[in-house]
């Protein structure tokens, strides 16, 4: 296993060092996209606010370009795919890390791992009543949690961005919350590292002008909002993380916040060029928290599981990053999984999703139906 993932890390590593417009990195024979209508990205340089965006005009692309020297007077608009419609919002105030402890909601929602996929996105949020047809926020006090891979496989990922961007400001001005915790898809893209990035963006990169791996770096609007975010969170007995809390996490002697300030300190850098074992650990392809798969493969031993609880405080622990036919609850409810075949979903006609209410977890479609969640096993089968 290790070595299989560490081949995947080096090929990934490779392709960096590759020219953006030589191929798109990852399988070119099943990647036909090209590139398409994209933006806006916001660039900072030379005391100059830059948002650039490609936009269809006719059966060409042409590319809109603006220069702001104020920050308040940025009015971003963003349409959405495949439609005649849009969603407009201001650059945030200000960029501040997240807490890693919050109060339990009366309602909660999670997504995991939408990867690029606008209309399931869009169709789970406007179905739950977190958003309505205008993308703007009407869940109230309630909480949205998405837990990491919004990036790559898909062809809407700036749509996806901007949309959790904007609704943060419009949740908090209502009493809610949104909480934008990061996977090991972020983590890559952070990295600039383009092995899972489609050949849509590559060429929109071309086009503008601007390098991908810049898209996301420090001097951008995106880059600079991914790393205030948390790679672990804690919100009443729950615990989320995108892969999972290993045992050697749960050893290392950090307090959740210590864990997050770590991983913000380290976002963008490679793990190779990391040389604090603490973060070294953090970011590992196995044991940490953006990879890890034991929990959710159901092999975790039940004391280490134990274990990782109650170094978080918590009862049950949500992860992502690995692959389930339905919203999975293992060990007795404590491991809940939420990684979903959204594309299937899609196609038949709706999309799932994971909803916490009164504490209590559901799975819940598009259609409005709840059902409980289905329990695998015990650790070790």
């Amino acid at each position: 296993m290790r070595t299989c993932l560490l081949h995947i890390r080096i090929l990934a590593a490779l392709c960096t060092l590759l020219p953006v417009a030589a191929f798109a990195c990852g399988d070119p024979t099943t990647d036909y996209s090209g590139a398409g209508a994209d933006g806006p990205h916001v660039f900072y340089r030379n005391r100059q606010i830059i948002v650039k965006s490609l936009v269809q005009q006719d059966s060409s692309l042409r590319v809109q370009s603006e220069v702001f020297t104020d920050r308040q007077s940025v009015v971003l608009r963003c349409p959405v795919p495949e439609s005649q419609r849009q969603f407009s919002f201001k650059l945030k105030e200000k960029l501040e890390p997240a807490p890693a402890n919050y109060p339990l909601p009366e309602k909660m929602l999670v997504l995991s791992d939408i990867e690029g996929n606008f209309q399931a996105f869009n169709l789970m949020l406007h179905s739950a009543g977190v958003i309505d047809s205008g993308f703007n926020w009407t869940y109230g006090a309630g909480h949205v949690v998405f837990l990491g891979d919004f990036f790559d496989r898909g062809l809407y990922v700036t749509e996806v961005l901007w949309l959790i961007y904007k609704l943060e400001d419009e949740a908090e001005a209502a009493g809610g919350r949104v909480h934008f915790i990061i996977g090991n898809h972020e983590v890559l893209n952070l990295e600039g590292n383009t092995y899972y990035v489609r050949r849509k963006y590559l060429e929109n990169a071309a086009l503008l002008g601007e390098d991908y791996r810049e898209w996301f770096g420090r001097q951008s609007e995106l880059g600079r909002w991914l790393r205030t975010k948390n790679a672990v969170e804690k919100i009443g007995d729950y615990v989320f993380c995108h892969g999972g809390l290993s045992v050697e996490i749960a050893a290392a002697g950090m307090s959740l916040e210590e864990l997050n300030a770590l991983a913000r300190r380290y976002y963008g850098v490679p793990l190779s060029e990391i040389s604090d074992p603490r973060a070294r650990l953090i970011f590992d392809i196995e044991k940490g928290v953006f990879w890890f798969r034991m929990a959710a493969r159901n092999r975790m031993p039940e004391a280490e599981l134990q274990q990782v609880l109650a170094y978080a405080g918590a009862k049950r622990m949500v992860v992502g990053h690995t692959l389930m036919p339905e919203i999975t609850a293992l060990y007795n409810g404590r491991v809940l999984c939420v990684d979903l075949y959204h594309d299937q979903n899609l196609r038949n006609g709706f999309a799932k999703t994971l909803l916490i209410e009164n504490g209590r977890p559901y799975g819940l479609d598009s259609r409005g139906e709840r059902s409980g969640l289905f329990k695998v096993g015990m650790a070790g089968n």
